[in-house]
């Protein structure tokens, strides 16, 4: 398939006057949760290896910043819906997801964002816009019309999984990524060119792939014991929701393991944790925040955690074997599906004794923790965030979007340690 081709893009020198070309890159966010912003980290990440033909600067822009009330107040409203009324929340997805719902609610949402993004888009000058949210991607082509800046090319990188919701599916994006094949189909089946389609995988942090040594030498290295079975337990940055209910019965039911708690920048959590464990029969590793996942994710036995996609990415990058104990109603049900679909571990969303039931069942059959991590390895994503970067990279240097069956080798070549 040919290359699609757009009008040339600008360029701009380096500021000390060589000849390198630099371009720059504007990602697109709302921090509701932190799978958005830990995506666009990922990926600039990668773009920050590529040296040639121009070298990148980029920015990570949380769109909510640039709108008008209420739409500023998305990231607070998202955690407080979770925390206190999660059905509502979910309600509210169901209720957008649909094209006619969803562009009543573009409408509606419209005049909140469109003067201010066509503003940054203006005063940021970008080569390439990517949007890395799905309630964006028709903010960023409407407000890029405004800007009078049609030659910049927007690249959506969609990271949910499964049925994806409406607002990720805009055609007119002029090439749109995703992590997996149901959402390759579902965009097919909503009228997404197949010209503009690439199925990368979903952008999880290049450490991932980087990660050396054996489990042993690995857990030496993190403090963790060898030939005990070790699970960890996750529930995103923020560290809540019932992970410490979780935690509290994992680690009173006696298992023959240790138990490795990443409260995120939950620090309650994690001085309550740390308190409790002196009393506790199994013994906690507790962290905060930590930039060891890789690491970790490698060293230990079994991942319990919610369904958020990056996780569940990180966990089959690694081969970890997941026990899923909740989700985010409507966003994170693909994610659960994707789960039992592929058979890369157990759901319990029942209640803590579920999940105790799980995790028991999976460290006393090793020969299903094997099948598992084989299809892990069959749908993890390789050097997504990398193939990412290239493919925005190629994009945004030669003003093409690459053929399908034309991987963006050379790009490829000018990332470190590919």
């Amino acid at each position: 398939m040919p290359p699609v081709e757009f009008p040339a893009i600008g360029t701009r020198y380096a500021p000390n006057g060589e000849h390198n070309l630099t371009k720059r890159a504007l990602f697109l966010i709302s921090d509701t949760g932190g799978g958005h912003r830990s995506a666009a980290n990922a990926i600039t990440a990668a773009l920050d290896e590529i040296e040639a033909p121009a070298r990148f600067e980029h920015r990570i822009d949380d769109v909510a910043a640039h709108c008008a009330f209420p739409l500023t107040q998305l990231g607070l409203g998202y955690s407080m819906a979770l925390r206190y009324a999660p059905p509502v929340y979910g309600a509210l997805y169901y209720a957008t997801n649909g094209r006619r719902r969803y562009r009543a609610l573009v409408r509606f949402c419209e005049p909140l964002y469109r003067e201010r993004l066509r503003d940054l888009f203006l005063a940021y000058q970008p080569d390439v816009i990517v949007s890395v949210h799905p309630l964006l991607n028709h903010a960023a082509l409407r407000a890029r019309a405004d800007a009078h800046l049609e030659h910049v090319p927007v690249v959506t990188v969609i990271t949910d999984l499964g049925k994806v919701h409406e607002s990720w599916l805009v055609t007119g994006a002029d090439a749109v990524v995703v992590p997996a094949r149901e959402v390759y189909q579902r965009a097919l089946s909503r009228g997404v060119p197949s010209a503009r389609l690439r199925m990368l995988g979903h952008p999880i942090h290049p450490k991932f792939d980087d990660v050396v040594g054996t489990k042993d030498e690995l857990r030496a290295h993190l403090g963790l014991p060898s030939g005990t079975p070790i699970v960890m337990l996750m529930a995103g940055g923020e560290g809540g929701g019932k992970l410490l209910s979780t935690t509290l019965a994992l680690a009173r039911a006696r298992l023959p393991v240790e138990l490795v708690v990443v409260c995120g920048r939950n620090e309650h959590m994690r001085q309550k944790l740390e308190e409790l464990s002196l009393a506790l029969p199994t013994r906690l590793h507790v962290l905060g925040f930590t930039h060891k996942i890789p690491e970790y994710f490698r060293a230990v036995d079994l991942l319990v955690t919610k369904a958020g996609p990056g996780s569940l990415a990180e966990a089959n990058a690694a081969q970890l074997p997941v026990v899923v104990y909740d989700y985010v109603p409507g966003q994170e049900r693909g994610n659960v599906d994707f789960v039992r679909q592929h058979d890369l571990g157990l759901v319990a969303l029942h209640g803590a004794a579920e999940v105790v039931a799980a995790v028991r069942s999976l460290i006393r059959a090793p020969e299903r923790l094997a099948v598992i991590r084989r299809n892990q390895e069959a749908v993890a994503p390789r050097r997504s965030s990398r193939r990412i970067a290239a493919l925005i990279a190629q994009i945004a240097n030669t003003a093409t979007i690459p053929g399908q069956d034309d991987e963006p080798q050379h790009a490829l070549r000018q990332v470190a340690g590919v």
